[in-house]
């Protein structure tokens, strides 16, 4: 099971071509699925997305999960402003994280930028699998085998096929499969 918990936030601020000035509110989120760990930063807008691809997805099920904190115009970079929304944020990626069904999603397992190696060792229930055999443990089976034979994540699978076909069109079918 996947498990999220707050890390802070830091204020970012961007420069384009010395006119224009934009500071914004970037989240910090640890995600852990019990065999690894990884940081993500989000910005407010990116989980005013997400909610919405959710809502329109899954509306009965979102309507159990809290709702995001209001939008603000003015006053957003306020200290108390941008803890109270960590808090809330947090506890929104904690509802979604403990909802099989959103947890599984794609939306929710791109969201939260899992790497890889984590959506290989997923069997199709979402539930870590590890394969202990990967490796050299003397099963017989090289690693290339195993980890092609491992089931995924939803959506890991898609993600899987588009880097294929990219690392395909990159250097021919032959070295790609070779990966």
């Amino acid at each position: 099971m996947i498990q999220v918990y707050s890390k802070g936030n830091e204020n970012v601020r961007h420069s384009y071509c010395a006119l224009f000035n934009t500071e914004f509110t970037s989240y910090c989120f640890g995600v852990s699925d019990g065999r690894y760990k990884w940081d993500i930063k989000k910005r407010y807008s990116d989980f005013a997305s997400l909610d919405k691809e959710l809502t329109k997805r899954f509306p009965k099920v979102m309507l159990s999960v809290s709702s995001l904190p209001s939008r603000t115009a003015f006053g957003s970079m306020s200290p108390s402003l941008i803890n109270a929304r960590q808090k809330a944020l947090d506890l929104y990626l904690k509802e979604l994280v403990s909802r099989t069904d959103l947890a599984n999603s794609s939306l929710v397992v791109d969201f939260l930028e899992v790497p890889i190696e984590a959506a290989l060792d997923r069997n199709e229930d979402g539930e870590a699998d590890y394969y202990r055999g990967v490796g050299g443990s003397g099963s017989g089976t090289s690693p290339r085998t195993e980890l092609s034979n491992a089931p995924t994540s939803v959506g890991s699978s898609v993600r899987v096929r588009a880097w294929q076909q990219e690392a395909e069109a990159k250097w021919g079918e032959r070295e790609a499969s070779l990966l």
